[in-house]
Parts: C-alpha cells; sequence; structure tokens
C-alpha cells in the first residue's frame, strides 16, 4: 500500500486530506450499515439478489457469485481495518452461501447463478467472478486468520489455473461450461456481446488484482509467477502508452481483436482502474519502480482526465473513442469509486497538483451526486439527463467498489477507520 508523503499531504493541504478521509469514514461506515441493515437473506442465506433505493427487495431474488463474493471481500476487508463484530457476521454469511450454493463440489469452480433459495440458474464457469471469489477468500483468510479459506483459496486458483490458462500464448480463456469445456463462442456476459472467443482487458485485470491479493496471502511461487506474467502481459499487449487507453478484446496470441469497434474505444472507469491496480500488484511483486508500468499507469490516468471527465463537476464517463471526446456521457457508480483511487495514486506518484485538484473535484461530485445520504449506499448511475439509477444492490453491484475506494481514501490520506 502506497502512503501519501507528508511533503505531498503539505501540498494538498493536511486540513483537506483529513476532512476528506472522515468524510469517507462516515460515509463508508453508513453505507455498510444499509447492507447489515437490508442484504442478508434470513430465510435462504446469503444475500438478496437485488434491493432498491430504501433496501427493499425486488423479486425474484437470484443471486450472483459477483454480488455474494465481493460482499464476502468488502465485509472481510473493512473487519481488517474496523474489527465489528457486524462485519464479520456478514463475511461468514457470504461464505457459507459460497460454500454450500455456489461451489461445484464434482468439477471445482463456481457457478455463476443460482435462485433465492440456491438452485442452480446459471452453471458457467466465468473467469472474472471466479475471480472476484479467489480475492474474497484471500482477504477473508487474512481478515478471520481461517485456515480453510486459505485452502480454499489456493484451491480455486489450481482450478483456475488448471483449465483456464492459456500455456502457449499467456493469460486465460475466459468461459467454461460446469465441466470446464471452452466455451469460444462464449456470448453472454456483463461487456457488450461477450467475447466471441477473445481474450478481455476486464477480465484479465480481475485475475491481476486477485493474484495480488492471494500472492500478497500466501507467498505462493507460482501466483507470483502468473501474476508477473499477467503484468508483462498489461504493459506490452494490452495498454497503449501512446494513445492512454487499455484495447478491449485479443485473439488468443494477443492481437488486438476488433469487432464493431468494441476495441477501438475506451472505458474510462476501467483504464482509471488499471492505473492502480497495476502498480499496486507491481508493488507487491517487487516491481514498483518498473518503468513501463509507471509510464502506463500515468498514461490511463491522463487520458481519462483529458477526455473521459468533467472538468467543471467533476465525474467520469462511461466511454469513448482512443482519441477524442466521450461518446457516452452516463456515468456509473464503480467509475466514480475507480476515479477516487487513481486520481489520488497519481498524485502519489508525482506530486503534480493537478491530480489532487481532480481528486476533490471527483470527491465532491460523487458526495453530492452519488452518496444516497439519507438511506445509505450509492446509487448505481446518474445519466447524463440529470436522471438517477437508484438501485443499490443487483448481480454486478455489491459494496465492493464503493468500501475499497473509502478504505484507498482513507489509508492514503494517513488516516484508519
Amino acid at each position: 500500500m502506497i502512503h501519501l508523503p507528508s511533503a505531498l499531504a503539505a501540498d494538498a493541504g493536511a486540513e483537506s486530506a483529513h476532512d476528506w478521509a472522515v468524510t469517507f469514514r462516515q460515509n463508508l461506515q453508513h453505507n455498510l450499515q444499509f447492507w447489515i441493515d437490508h442484504a442478508t437473506d434470513h430465510e435462504y442465506g446469503g444475500l438478496l439478489g437485488r434491493l432498491d433505493r430504501e433496501g427493499k427487495a425486488i423479486p425474484p431474488g437470484d443471486k450472483s457469485v459477483v454480488l455474494i463474493s465481493r460482499s464476502m471481500w468488502s465485509f472481510s476487508e473493512a473487519y481488517r481495518r474496523n474489527p465489528d463484530p457486524a462485519y464479520q457476521r456478514m463475511a461468514t454469511e457470504c461464505l457459507k452461501f459460497l460454500r454450500e450454493r455456489m461451489w461445484d463440489k464434482k468439477d471445482g469452480g463456481y457457478y455463476f447463478s443460482v435462485s433465492r433459495e440456491g438452485k442452480i440458474i446459471d452453471s458457467t464457469k466465468q473467469l472474472n467472478p471466479m475471480s472476484y471469489v479467489l480475492e474474497g477468500l484471500a482477504e477473508y483468510a487474512l481478515a478471520f486468520h481461517d485456515a480453510q479459506a486459505y485452502r480454499e483459496a489456493l484451491d480455486l486458483f489450481d482450478v483456475i489455473d488448471r483449465h483456464a490458462h492459456d500455456d502457449q500464448y499467456g493469460g486465460y480463456r475466459i468461459a467454461f461450461t460446469a465441466d470446464w469445456r471452452w466455451l469460444k463462442d462464449y456470448k453472454d456476459g456483463p461487456n457488450a456481446a461477450g467475447s466471441f472467443g477473445r481474450k478481455s482487458y476486464d477480465w484479465h485485470l480481475g485475475l491481476v488484482e486477485a493474484l495480488a491479493t492471494l500472492y500478497d496471502v500466501t507467498g505462493d511461487a507460482r501466483v507470483r509467477s502468473r501474476l508477473n506474467e499477467l503484468l508483462d502481459i498489461f504493459v506490452n499487449k494490452i495498454v497503449d502508452a501512446e494513445k492512454g487507453y487499455g484495447r478491449y478484446y485479443f485473439t488468443e496470441d494477443w492481437k488486438v481483436a476488433d469487432r464493431d469497434g468494441d476495441s477501438n474505444d475506451c472505458e474510462y472507469g476501467l483504464d482509471l482502474e488499471a492505473s492502480w491496480l497495476l502498480t499496486e500488484a507491481a508493488e507487491r511483486v517487487g516491481r514498483n519502480q518498473d518503468a513501463k508500468i509507471r509510464r502506463a499507469s500515468l498514461a490511463l490516468v491522463d487520458h481519462a482526465l483529458r477526455d473521459g471527465f468533467d472538468k467543471e463537476h467533476g465525474g467520469v464517463y462511461r466511454t469513448g473513442p482512443a482519441a477524442g471526446p466521450a461518446a457516452n456521457r452516463d456515468m456509473g457508480w464503480w467509475q466514480q469509486a475507480e476515479a477516487l483511487v487513481a486520481l489520488l495514486n497519481a498524485y502519489q506518484f508525482t506530486g503534480n497538483p493537478k491530480y489532487w485538484h481532480a481528486f476533490e473535484l471527483e470527491a465532491q461530485f460523487v458526495m453530492d451526486r452519488f452518496a444516497d445520504h439519507k438511506y445509505g449506499e450509492w446509487y448505481t448511475a446518474v445519466f447524463h439527463d440529470g436522471r438517477v439509477d437508484p438501485e443499490k444492490v443487483g448481480p454486478w453491484k455489491a459494496p465492493y467498489h464503493m468500501t475499497r475506494a473509502c478504505l484507498e481514501v482513507i489509508s492514503r490520506l494517513g488516516r484508519t477507520l
């Protein structure tokens, strides 16, 4: 973890830094309480699959592995910073449901979704969602000194690596049937029309993040090797440091694979997320002085600030071309969360006040437009016409991005919970 040096804190303004640390600490506690009060499924276990602004359940309540695993990570990490028994109960509830309802006891790996009662709906094994489980298990093991979760994390790494790793070209294939047959023409998924057999930026970034956490917890040499492999792929294949964006889809041998322009566009929030996750992963394996990683990190932030950021009000847009102004000016919750950390990270690297000023603008925007100060949690989206999507919980919306951003802001500004 990189902390704000005292000289940089002075430049930023110690009082301002302290105020933001306090603001995000209070917001995090309010938001996690929303989950504690409303999200637990007391009848069938785990968490309710969808909740509205006030925390009321939205039927039918299907549960995704993304929601359950990322919530487990969030409450485990929050507990490590502030050992509240309620956080442990939430994390343990999520782990119990994963073990009993979502782990494939026959072939290994985790199903993508089940009904509220725990019956399998989507049995596919998807790389990105399972990387969230991997990270969540490692974080749970660290927070609660749980030897079984530790073993489960390494077992999951073994399963993923055995079935999904591309031993010829490096990286990973992204989707499989329940019995681990590769879905080469996989079309479903959260990103556009799916992969169509291509490797993707987004899903490999999720694995970088998971392996960095797993290596931090285990020190396993195999995990370190795969993490270094992925860092090299990112700086040599995925990130275009000249233009400052991440290319999205690739062939098996890591050539850009464009389909109707989907690898010529950039997703600003993803680029901002990559900018700091790559530097954090590099630090874990002793590559914090790697010039390529540092250059890629700052290029991603600079491009997002130039073309994907509202310089008057704050806020990160969704998508745009590799060169030129944003095309989709809607704003999602997770893009804002990643922007907070990326801007602080860039400021810590450089001391350039433009990054601090952008952070303050973004922080104020999040508190003004995304944080629900009445009911808790952040809204899912703020659209370009001013409308708000008030949904608080869904298959891809866990407390994860919000929790991580708040904790990073608190930690990087030199404060604890």
